[in-house]
């Protein structure tokens, strides 16, 4: 097996730190790095193209949880060159269709998120007091978009350990200059029930309208539902798991000893467990704000199924979703 490319090591990397924020981004440097895989290739056939394209793939896929918005790049990348393939294209003709699936995927990127920035800002009224749990880019921009329209509002956040996701919040709330208050995870209830509607940001939306996300995000779902709080999830439709379409289960992360004791050992006898990721189930949510629209969580599935697919990933998605790759 060849070395993997310097770009794929690089992200792969930053996946399994976990810092490269949401998964929007984390779709962004897969698709950079996949497009260096592509542009640096010598390969003189394109099946050896094609072979090097999933080679990196592979290795994405091998460190990353139901991150939608990455899978789906990949999905993507080795979609193209396998319609080349069928189309017995030129090498250099399957780079120059790679070049533009990136920069169609940058100006989807770009687009989706102006519209839902402008149809999730029309949620936020005068005076509201908005939850939003963890960090999300998408959201962040929503609320500037509020803020631009001149809304006045102030965001509550918790910490959102264990990576304290939410203090990234706090940072980008204070830069664009809007109220913000923040207290710790176990006051999340508290926080909600004087708010007038919640955000969250998403990993993935399955085909059954549930939604996987930073753990805690299911608790403040439940707390919304029991205070009569509207609950919105904000994503574009990149998000969207085409996985869950064969019934397969998401792919979480799990907490590790360092995520609760720090530098200490764990405590001879005691497990640590649990995962960094959980899912809410669609009765919680009010709607899935996305470019399509609001959409219920009962429509899911028909935006999945209109999703272009890769033969070689769809090979391997039932073994990423159990860990067996």
């Amino acid at each position: 097996m060849k070395k993997l490319h310097p770009e794929v090591e690089l992200v792969t990397d930053r996946i399994v730190r976990d810092v490269i924020g949401g998964a929007v981004d984390t779709a962004r440097e897969v698709m950079d790095a996949m497009a260096k895989v592509s542009a640096d290739s010598h390969a003189e056939t394109l099946k050896d193209l094609y072979s090097e394209l999933d080679q990196a793939a592979y290795a994405v896929m091998k460190v990353c949880p139901s991150f939608a918005p990455p899978i789906n790049v990949l999905h993507m990348v080795l979609g193209s060159v396998e319609n080349d393939i069928e189309l017995e294209a030129s090498v250099e003709k399957a780079k120059q269709n790679l070049t533009k699936t990136k920069a169609d995927f940058d100006s989807f990127i770009e687009n989706a998120l102006e519209k839902i920035s402008e149809i999730g800002a029309e949620l936020i009224n005068d005076g509201d007091r908005v939850f939003m749990f963890s960090m999300s880019s998408t959201i962040w921009k929503l609320l500037r978009k509020a803020k631009e329209k001149g809304k006045k509002f102030t965001v509550l956040v918790t910490e959102a350990r264990p990576d304290n996701e939410g203090l990234w919040t706090v940072d980008e709330m204070r830069k664009s200059e809007i109220p913000v208050e923040v207290s710790i995870d176990a006051c999340m209830a508290e926080l909600i029930g004087t708010s007038d509607l919640v955000f969250a940001g998403v990993d993935a939306v399955g085909a059954d309208g549930s939604v996987f996300n930073k753990a805690g995000t299911y608790l403040a779902a439940l707390a919304a539902r029991e205070l009569g709080v509207p609950f919105y999830f904000v994503s574009d439709s990149l998000k969207f798991d085409t996985a869950t379409l064969l019934g397969l289960p998401y792919r979480s992360m799990a907490v590790e000893t360092s995520k609760i004791f720090g530098d200490k050992p764990c405590p001879q006898g005691v497990k640590v467990t649990g995962g960094l990721f959980d899912k809410t189930p669609p009765g919680l949510i009010t709607a899935i704000v996305t470019e399509l629209g609001p959409i219920h969580p009962s429509a899911c599935v028909n935006v999945i199924w209109n999703m272009k697919l890769s033969k070689r990933i769809n090979e391997l998605i039932p073994d990423w979703a159990y860990e067996r790759l």
